[in-house]
């Protein structure tokens, strides 16, 4: 199945990545998987687990599927959880956060899209912070990070149409070790 797209450009990225960042470095597979249930937290019980969350805020797309409403935001919300399990092969969780269409009132949230650089970019900066705090490895994704996070705001934010809004976490990036 070596080669195969998923179909889904997160999964076929990541799968991309790890393969020459961690699986051939470290000898361990790294999976991704959407989990549109994960908070911005995480359980005692999960850090127990060594588990670790990284949060970021990029720009994305979106289209209603109601009425064909196509609109861009600069502040899309992503929340990654990921750990390198017992039996030695990893686990990222991905939620990234939806928006409701101002043109229709459905009241459903639509999924962002993202381009191919924008999910690589995003990828590579999470599989730093997995090298750094699952394997120890000495990164500068630090002072990578600080260079990414130039916001550049050109139309007010739609909060009452925003899910990472409603949810109390819009914007606010973070990491939890």
């Amino acid at each position: 199945m070596a080669g195969k797209s998923s179909g889904n450009i997160w999964i076929d990225t990541f799968d991309r990545l790890q393969k020459k960042d961690l699986q051939e470095k470290y000898g361990r597979k790294w999976i991704l998987q959407f989990n549109y249930h994960l908070e911005n937290s995480l359980t005692e019980e999960q850090r127990q687990k060594k588990w670790k969350i990284s949060q970021t805020t990029k720009p994305a797309s979106f289209t209603c599927l109601n009425c064909s409403h196509f609109w861009n935001s600069g502040r899309v919300t992503l929340i990654f959880h990921y750990c390198l399990r017992k039996n030695k092969t990893g686990t990222v969780l991905l939620r990234p956060f939806s928006q409701m269409c101002r043109e229709c009132d459905n009241n459903n949230f639509i999924n962002p899209t993202f381009n191919v650089k924008s999910v690589k970019a995003i990828l590579e900066t999470l599989i730093l912070k997995i090298r750094k705090n699952c394997y120890q490895e000495k990164t500068d994704s630090d002072s990578q990070d600080k260079m990414h996070h130039k916001i550049v705001r050109t139309k007010p934010h739609e909060s009452d149409l925003c899910e990472a809004c409603m949810n109390g976490i819009c914007n606010k990036d973070q990491d939890e070790l």
